[in-house]
């Protein structure tokens, strides 16, 4: 959600507040320490493990990974109350770098007036008996205040430490292979498609892994034949398999042009190549990237390549490469052998 400032007229003291709802309670948090509020699920959520150990869910943003830590883990209630399944998130900066507590929804931004009623330290403490946060008042009902800085003591802390230090290299893994993606739509090579498949792999995306290499069979049998030209994609054996081995033979020999694929189920239609980059896919009332999977989930029956008399053109577009590894990725497990 976007935090829209709210003005406080005056001299006032006051401080401006982030207030979530916790089960029954209410919660607020400083604004200087809110990252955002997402719905849960918005941000990539992770299962980090160590060996023998339990697993804990870390999300992994953009910036840095954040334990999820509910509010009934920091105040020893999860015995008797149990865990609970929360709608939403809020991911606060802090010392220890991020921390992230699931929220049962977001009531907006308050300001605080201070010179009414003084806060009270919480009686939960933390290291050095600092209290977790200051008890005010909202609307005649008590209003937690928390210091994202003392929400894990010492012995959360020494728990999450070897987790963080794993959270943080798949963290910079995921950073790498978003990196990595984008040369791969700018030009598929088969070192960069070889190491998007290691990368892939490392951080438990088994299908794109996969799907990379069999791109990166076809790029490498290529090779070894010279760069002679790939068989038409023509019904019997393996018809999906000759409309990648056309792709990245078309790819390769930077062609302009388009390559018409028929479906077994009548569907037709065609991958328009600039230069050997895909600058648009039409099947059925299909185009662009829909269109580009539809036509390699389908069962073809035959594809024939005409070439654009004008010839190359601008290299513009996606990489035919990158979008199959994509597209391959997606497809059903019986569609994509």
């Amino acid at each position: 959600m976007r935090l829209d400032d709210v003005g406080v007229s005056g001299s006032t003291p006051s401080a401006k507040v982030l207030v979530v709802s916790i089960d029954d309670g209410l919660f607020g948090v400083h604004l200087d320490w809110v990252e955002g509020v997402f719905d849960a699920g918005a941000i990539a959520t992770h299962l980090i493990r160590v060996a023998g150990g339990r697993g804990r869910p870390f999300l992994l943003g953009q910036h840095q990974p954040a334990p999820l830590v509910d509010v009934r883990e920091l105040l020893g209630l999860v015995e008797l109350l149990g865990s609970a399944r929360r709608p939403g998130q809020l991911l606060l900066r802090c010392a220890d770098g991020a921390v992230a507590l699931p929220i049962d929804a977001c009531l907006g931004i308050r300001a605080l007036v201070l010179d009414r009623r003084a806060p009270v330290p919480t009686r939960v403490l933390r290291d050095g008996g600092l209290p977790l946060g200051h008890l005010s008042e909202l609307d005649g009902r008590p209003l937690t205040v928390l210091d994202p800085n003392r929400l894990l003591d010492a012995d959360l802390r020494a728990a999450l430490a070897p987790l963080w230090t794993k959270a943080r290299a798949l963290h910079e893994r995921l950073r790498r292979v978003s990196a990595l993606w984008e040369e791969l739509r700018r030009e598929a090579t088969a070192e960069r498609v070889r190491a998007y498949a290691r990368l892939c792999s490392r951080t438990g995306q088994g299908r794109t892994a996969g799907a990379a290499r069999r791109l990166l069979g076809y790029m490498e049998a290529a090779d070894r034949a010279g760069g002679a030209a790939s068989a038409p994609a023509e019904c019997g054996g393996d018809a999906l398999d000759a409309l990648l081995r056309e792709l990245v033979e078309r790819e390769r020999t930077r062609a302009s042009g388009a390559l018409v694929v028929e479906a077994a189920d009548g569907a037709q239609g065609a991958i328009v190549l600039s230069d050997g980059r895909v600058v648009g896919a039409t099947c059925g009332g299909a185009e662009g990237r829909a269109a580009f999977s539809r036509l390699l989930s389908a069962v073809p029956i035959g594809a024939h390549f005409t070439a654009h008399p004008e010839g190359r053109a601008a290299r513009t577009g996606d990489s035919a490469i990158a979008l199959a590894i994509a597209a391959l990725a997606a497809l059903p497990d019986a569609a994509a052998h």
